[in-house]
């Protein structure tokens, strides 16, 4: 009766070769018992035969045979790439210590004598085995960690790692023969957005046939007049396409040296993005903003050219979608800035360098303060104070702005505590969140954490978020309005009417209030026109919506009273107060309240 001891060894074989008949059936009979496949030769040649059709785990091998010896079979088969790791075990009714010395350089892994137990030796071959699974499982989970060092697991295509290496061999290629080579870097446009609406799953099949495109551009599947080969005639070096980040892809074109050559490539690639992709039932076209370098002009090796490229890159995410941008040396010293600023900012938490000014919202009733809005401040030892639109957008692509969002969060509400705690007004306390904080969904949680840790009312707290967030990450946003509703923290909207966001995109969103962005208070009441009609609908829209508004940048009187004349709701402005330090503030309200007195006490 044959019985299965492990898993492992149902699907195990063994090779048993001898010229015993007899041995052949006791043997087999015995690595049967205890769950193996049993394959039989009586001969060197024909195990040789056997095993080149269909390898085996483990092999058992006689040592005294008519024809090839055990030891000539032993060393046949360590030639065969297929048994590099297969144990093979030799048995012979030998016992001088010269046949084991033998059986072990023709390369055996273990040697018994003839006349064992059946069964022990079936014991000895299921650890042979064992420890040959073993040894498979550990060669395969590094030959997987080697592959995920150079490869991405998504496209399949070289990472960043490896396009390094491809580099270094392209540019020792360029430099015998004089040639030129591109490194095109590449950011498909508004992919973060497709991936937080429809999931990894839909994004990560885009990225694998976005990458099936990029394939087909390359000038090894399209030769053509205008790319001649290289001086032999044969090109012997090829193009490549690497993944180099989550929506980042990088080509490296060697004998491309002009300008107009990558331009070709360039255009080529948006074309082919441009076709229509499926993407969750819909059909949708892409485009890539693109950076271009070029060597050696631009650089001495690879690793300094895929830098530049990708500076070129970032500059032409700037400039706007699909555009291509080709190096230059100042958006080198711009990057080297950037790169400066970022490892100063990654510094700046630990050193205590960030503090939050607030700035007050007042009803436009009785000019009461209702809020203050905490606005993030840098204070640099060296730099001295670093304005915010010039740190905040790198705290953003660099992913810093969650821990910094974080610290501002914990800060905001901690000042809340405070002022409570000291009998000060209790104020709404408006803290600005970046799209980035929704992106991995976590922004909720730490909203709540920052209240409970610091013991106050949810209402008391209100995130403000831009309307360039709730369109690039509209899902996620989404979902984490309603948590915030739930938790009873209310939500603005941010620079309203400056992006695309409409009524029937709003209702889908449980906001509270929308704030009229400056751009559009600034045109109130001037010379020439007394009308602002984006301010008046705004209005209207958010009296149709239920929604609270506020007013930026309110600067004269003129406009105060405009928007007083309309009822919205709050003002906020440099017309009534800057943004001021805890303790200015505190100064400031003391005065606003006893000038408040006195407006009132001369109207009665």
């Amino acid at each position: 009766m044959k019985t299965q001891d492990t898993a492992a060894n149902v699907t195990a074989t063994v090779l048993i070769v001898d010229d015993d008949p007899g041995a052949r059936l006791l043997i087999g009979s015995a690595m049967e018992i205890v769950g193996f496949r049993v394959k039989t030769a009586a001969d060197g040649a024909s195990a040789l035969t056997e095993f080149r059709a269909r390898p085996v785990d483990c092999v058992i091998l006689d040592v005294v045979m008519p024809g090839m010896s055990g030891f000539e079979v032993c060393s046949a088969l360590r030639a065969l790439p297929a048994s590099r790791h297969v144990p093979i075990l030799m048995q012979t009714s030998l016992d001088d210590m010269e046949s084991v010395n033998r059986a072990y350089d023709a390369g055996a892994t273990d040697f018994s004598s003839k006349g064992i137990n059946p069964m022990l030796l079936a014991q000895r071959v299921k650890f042979l085995v064992r420890a040959k699974q073993t040894q498979d499982q550990l060669r395969d989970s590094e030959a997987r960690v080697r592959y995920l060092a150079y490869y991405d697991p998504v496209t399949a295509l070289p990472n960043r790692q490896r396009l390094l290496q491809i580099l270094e061999q392209q540019i020792a290629w360029a430099v015998l023969r004089s040639r030129g080579i591109a490194v095109l870097m590449m950011d498909v446009d508004g992919f973060s957005r497709i991936n937080d609406t429809h999931g990894q799953a839909v994004g990560d099949s885009l990225l694998k046939e976005i990458a099936e495109r990029l394939q087909r551009c390359l000038r090894d599947n399209q030769r053509s007049a205008d790319e001649p080969d290289d001086e032999g005639g044969v090109m012997d070096i090829n193009d490549w396409v690497a993944r180099t980040g989550a929506d980042e892809f990088a080509l490296a074109l060697p004998g491309v040296s002009t300008a107009d050559a990558a331009q070709m490539v360039a255009r080529r690639i948006q074309a082919a993005l441009s076709q229509p992709f499926a993407v969750a039932g819909q059909e949708m076209s892409l485009s890539a903003s693109m950076g271009i370098g070029i060597f050696p002009a631009d650089a001495a090796d690879g690793e300094a050219l895929v830098k530049n490229a990708d500076a070129a890159m970032h500059h032409a995410k700037r400039t706007g979608q699909g555009a291509v941008e080709f190096f230059k040396k100042s958006i080198s010293t711009r990057a080297a800035k950037h790169l400066s600023l970022e490892a100063d900012l990654r510094k700046a938490l630990d050193r205590e360098e960030f503090t939050l000014n607030y700035q007050p919202r007042l009803a436009l009733s009785d000019l009461r303060v209702e809020a203050v809005e905490a606005l993030l401040r840098w204070s640099h030892p060296q730099r001295g104070f670093v304005p915010p639109d010039e740190f905040i957008p790198l705290a953003e692509q660099s992913g810093l702005i969650v821990e910094i969002g974080d610290w501002v969060l914990r800060e905001a509400c901690a000042q809340a505590r405070r002022w409570r705690d000291a009998g000060a007004p209790t104020w709404q306390v408006a803290v600005n969140v970046s799209g980035v904080q929704f992106r991995d969904g976590s922004l909720v949680r730490r909203v709540s954490n920052a209240i409970d840790a610091a013991g106050i009312d949810s209402r008391k707290i209100e995130l403000e978020f831009t309307e360039g967030a709730l369109i690039e990450y509209s899902s996620a946003v989404s979902k984490a309005v309603k948590s915030l509703k739930a938790l009873g923290v209310a939500t603005a909207l941010d620079d309203f009417g400056t992006g695309y966001s409409s009524m029937s995109y709003l209702r889908h969103f449980p906001i509270d209030t929308l704030k009229i962005d400056r751009s559009f208070v600034r045109d109130i009441a001037s010379k020439s026109d007394d009308n602002a009609p984006l301010v008046d609908a705004i209005i209207a829209m958010a009296k149709s919506l239920r929604l609270a508004t506020v007013a930026e940048g309110v600067e004269t009187e003129a406009q105060w009273q405009y928007l007083r004349n309309r009822e919205a709701n709050q003002v906020q402005g440099f017309l009534f107060c800057r943004p001021l330090t805890v303790a200015d503030l505190d100064r400031w309200h003391t005065d606003w309240l006893h000038s408040s007195q006195l407006r009132a006490a001369s109207v009665a």
